[in-house]
């Protein structure tokens, strides 16, 4: 009796044991990062690109001619895709400019099936910045008026001959620096979330691309 004693406990801490190694290797196996989590340098690449471009776009304009100007709101061409960045043949049979981010798209050779789980992708990446756009630009125009009609009371001042050429020039230079700095502060406060939304749309394009075709996007995109 003794002895079947001794041997039941032997079983039991033998299973104990077999147990707890059990359950560290499946917190060891959980706790590794997964493939989504995985750095991919060429999205990190890509990411800071569009990320400078759209923190550093130029204020245009402020001549006698012509006023401040900010090209596309300086949203970057990358913050732009949508489910019509597909759409390859629409824009080149009207003549239309061709963005170079479906430029580079439509020379990959996409399946039928990549088409759709990119045009999936593209629609949930419009969802992702939407509103962080919207925001923005409402922001930014109001801005642009702002030292617009600094700027106009300016040309107002050399045309009546209150300023001289050189004074102009100089107040506008001052004003464009005014302007670009509070441009930059405004988009210091959009770029995280924009940029999140570009990562988590690259790594899409990532998985649904195979290796030749993403190789292709990133060499002709960056």
């Amino acid at each position: 009796m003794k002895k079947k004693l001794n041997i039941w406990i032997a079983a039991v801490a033998f299973a104990a044991v077999l147990f707890t190694a059990c359950s560290k290797e499946e917190t060891q196996i959980n706790t590794s990062p997964s493939a989504s989590e995985l750095s991919i340098p060429e999205i990190d690449v890509l990411s800071t690109i569009a990320d400078e471009e759209f923190i550093n776009s130029e204020i245009d304009g402020g001549t006698e001619a012509e006023e401040f100007t900010v090209q596309n709101d300086g949203i970057p061409d990358a913050y732009q895709v949508s489910e019509s960045s597909l759409d390859f043949n629409s824009n080149a049979k009207r003549g239309l400019h061709v963005d170079r981010f479906k430029a580079c798209l439509s020379k990959l050779k996409l399946s039928s099936d990549q088409i759709m789980k990119l045009r999936h992708l593209y629609k949930e990446y419009q969802g992702c910045n939407a509103s962080i756009i919207k925001r923005y630009k409402h922001a930014l125009r109001q801005m642009q008026i702002k030292y617009n009609g600094k700027y106009h009371a300016l040309v107002k001042a050399l045309r009546n001959g209150r300023i001289t050429k050189a004074e102009f020039e100089k107040h506008v230079k001052v004003l464009r620096a005014e302007f670009k700095r509070a441009k930059y502060n405004l988009a210091v406060k959009s770029r995280a979330a924009l940029k999140t939304c570009y990562i988590k749309m690259l790594r899409g394009m990532h998985g649904v691309l195979n290796d030749r075709q993403w190789k292709a996007f990133v060499n002709c995109y960056r």
